[in-house]
């Protein structure tokens, strides 16, 4: 999506094309899921690393009895009206790749230098491996964290030339840091922030908030953590960019019907962390991941799969959506 012409740059986080038919052919593959993917026993795995500063808004969990927002049951009303949450596992997964000393250092042209301030890619190499392919969907988003400085370059509508890269526009971010500036999102958030990763799918944890989009954001506002927003929805159930939302604690998941192991770790994260709003999208509600290295146009990967995420935009239909809750 083009950003809107806004006091700030927005990269507008796309999300499915959730049709009738996919949902109906969604419905026939969930009954031929792998046995792997039913909630079950599993081995205990390492908790996988986390980016940015303990203090960060991803990392703090939420407290017992947090305040919620008055108007919660009108927006959670209008973003769970699907009953799912779309997860971008392939066209809009988010490619993560880390740089160390003797990835190559290119040129970035930013082809909106100027629009929003000067662009933080250009005026200096930055480090992009070799073979390093941007988001396929339309935000061209793409991460490369630098393990030489710990600051992570974050890329909206990336893409190869023949002598370095161009975007849109872009961040770059400290891995120590809050986790939240720049412009490679709507709200200012960083692209890595919140984005749930391959590994964590694999442990079974994920210890940090999550983000997601949505079709009704709010035009002209926001609230903290958010710097700005590409919102443009002037609907009085609209969601905040920087908006917290929480699926309710008190759920106990091992009743919950059909729960798969994937969506049990994204339910988790949710009732402990939350999930911030950070970018206008094309569904009611879309979550952020990684995309898996091993992600086709057919499958998001052997580890999405065997937990139960058997095709991209799996809308995670057993989580109760209908239960999350708007923080004030």
């Amino acid at each position: 999506m083009i950003p809107q012409p806004l006091p700030s740059p927005a990269s507008a986080s796309a999300a499915p094309p959730h049709r009738r038919r996919a949902r109906l052919v969604g419905a026939a593959l969930a009954a031929l899921l792998p046995a792997s993917a039913v909630l079950a026993p599993q081995p205990a795995a390492a908790a996988p690393w986390r980016p940015f500063a303990s203090s960060s808004p991803y990392n703090v969990p939420i407290g017992a009895r947090p305040e919620v927002d008055p108007g919660s049951a009108a927006m959670v009303a209008r973003a769970a009206r699907e009953d799912q949450a779309y997860a971008g596992l392939y066209e809009f997964g988010i490619p993560i790749y880390t740089a160390d000393a003797s990835t190559p250092r290119v040129d970035v042209t930013c082809t909106m230098e100027g629009a929003w301030g000067d662009c933080p890619l250009s005026g200096q190499k930055m480090p992009v491996p070799a073979g390093a392919v941007p988001q396929l969907g339309s935000d061209g988003a793409m991460v490369v964290i630098d393990s030489t400085d710990h600051t992570i370059g974050e890329y909206w509508q990336a893409e190869r030339t023949g002598s370095g890269w161009r975007a849109s526009f872009g961040a770059v971010n400290s891995l120590k840091g809050s986790g939240w500036g720049g412009s490679s999102t709507g709200s200012g958030a960083s692209r890595l922030g919140g984005v749930v990763r391959v590994s964590e799918i694999a442990a079974g944890d994920i210890d940090h908030a999550l983000v997601v989009q949505s079709d009704n954001v709010c035009a002209r506002v926001y609230r903290a953590p958010a710097i700005k927003t590409d919102g443009t929805s002037y609907r009085t159930d609209c969601l905040t960019e920087g908006a917290r939302l929480q699926l309710d604690p008190s759920i106990d998941l091992d009743g919950v019907v059909g729960l798969t192991r994937g969506e049990r770790t994204v339910a988790e994260a949710l009732q402990t962390y939350g999930a911030y709003v950070i970018d206008q999208g094309g569904a009611p509600l879309s979550v952020s991941f990684q995309r898996a290295a091993d992600a086709t146009a057919t499958s998001p990967g052997a580890v999405y799969t065997s937990a139960g995420f058997a095709w991209d935009y799996y809308g995670m239909p057993h989580v109760p959506w209908d239960r999350l809750r708007v923080l004030a």
